[in-house]
């Protein structure tokens, strides 16, 4: 990805959570749910990337 495609990611993220945030409790709440029961092991990875990140950054895992 070049800085173009980085920056463009980026704006579409905070996009859609901008739209995200907008959304009442309920609707939310039925997304996380559906996105969760259809995307569960993409999630743990990417929370468990993150968990393992912020302790490289914090100086506990000498590399990810």
């Amino acid at each position: 990805m070049n800085q173009a495609e980085i920056t463009d990611s980026l704006l579409t993220s905070t996009g859609f959570y901008s739209l995200f945030q907008t959304l009442s409790l309920e609707i939310r709440q039925g997304f996380l749910q559906l996105l969760f029961q259809n995307n569960s092991s993409e999630l743990e990875n990417f929370i468990l990337y993150l968990a393992c990140e912020n302790s490289r950054k914090e100086g506990f895992l000498s590399e990810l």
